[in-house]
């Protein structure tokens, strides 16, 4: 059994041989759209296509945006429409050759083929007009947010039909983070009300053509867990142990599978010691194996740690509690 299918075999509430060993099984397409769209840099500030100023930082995991009154793309709600154009994906010059050979490669090795999709709807809208102006919109401005996130689901619809038209990938993994460690950023309302039907029509497009649906999400999510059931997503990658992991894995019942678990917060800096990041890997596995529909892996949105040695030493422990855990 290679490692693609011992996670389907996971997927599917089968009898996987081992636990699924971080990233392992997905392999990642570098793909035109990715190219065109996801401009950060790390160590530089750059203007993305939609003209938000982004910032990837030394030993970060990834860009954030940078907004103050000089960079904010929307800074009237009400006026969303003069202020805010998407990327023009019909008319970019996308060479789709380029992932023909990464295509064969991930194929060759038993891996199933992996499309990044950033940046999710909440994410998106708080990139063009700050944290607290979307939050506050979603109160005070409701109607405009409502139009603008169908401008955005449009946007992204058309997105996931070029992607997978050209690419036909087996996995895409969604980045859209709704909480902090602790709570939502909204009410689990709030989020039903403008999130939940988008992204129903979103996943369930993907999920008709085949598509494992993976969603990124290193937040406190537990308000919401039955609802990311009910849109369509089979992986939420991320998962805090800050949420009640063993509770939800038996409300669940293998509807979703819960991929994360390990503390990136606890491990992933200098000078960490390898005890200590076996030790914390060693705890995941123990509290969550029993539950089932688990796959242990840093709560990062993608392969690798800051600290490149702490994730070897990861791997390698997954591997270790894998004879512990399964025959």
């Amino acid at each position: 059994m290679n490692a693609a299918q011992n996670f389907l075999e996971t997927l599917r509430g089968g009898t996987p041989k081992a636990f699924v060993n971080e990233w392992e099984p997905f392999g990642l397409v570098f793909d035109p759209l990715m190219a065109a769209t996801l401009t950060g840099q790390k160590g530089k500030t750059v203007i993305d296509p939609w003209g938000v100023t982004v910032y990837w930082g030394e030993n970060e995991p990834g860009v954030m945006p940078i907004i103050n009154d000089d960079t904010k793309v929307c800074k009237d709600i009400t006026m969303w429409k003069e202020q805010v154009k998407y990327p023009d994906l019909a008319n970019m010059d996308l060479d789709w050759s380029m992932t023909v050979p990464q295509v064969e490669g991930i194929k060759a090795e038993g891996k199933l083929v992996t499309s990044l999709l950033a940046t999710g709807l909440y994410e998106q809208a708080h990139y063009l007009m700050g944290f607290e102006d979307a939050l506050m919109n979603f109160l005070l401005e409701p109607e405009s947010m409502h139009e603008l996130l169908d401008y955005l689901t449009e946007y992204k619809m058309m997105y996931a039909k070029l992607l997978v038209e050209n690419l036909h990938p087996d996995v895409i993994l969604w980045h859209d983070d709704w909480g902090s460690k602790t709570s939502l950023f909204m009410s689990a309302e709030i989020w039903r009300e403008f999130f939940k039907p988008r992204y129903e029509k979103i996943f369930k497009y993907f999920k008709d053509n085949g598509v494992i649906v993976m969603v990124h999400a290193d937040s406190f999510l537990e308000p919401i867990v039955h609802d990311m059931v009910d849109v369509g997503i089979d992986i939420w990658q991320g998962v805090l142990p800050q949420n009640d992991i063993p509770r939800l894995q038996k409300e669940l019942e293998g509807k979703m599978i819960l991929m994360g678990g390990v503390d990136a917060q606890k491990i992933d800096f200098e000078d960490i010691t390898e005890e200590n990041i076996r030790a914390e890997v060693a705890r995941c596995c123990k509290e969550y194996a029993p539950g089932g529909g688990f796959i242990p892996c840093l709560t990062y949105g993608g392969p690798g740690s800051i600290f490149p040695e702490v994730d070897f030493i990861i791997q390698d422990e997954i591997n270790n509690q894998s004879k512990i855990y399964f025959n």
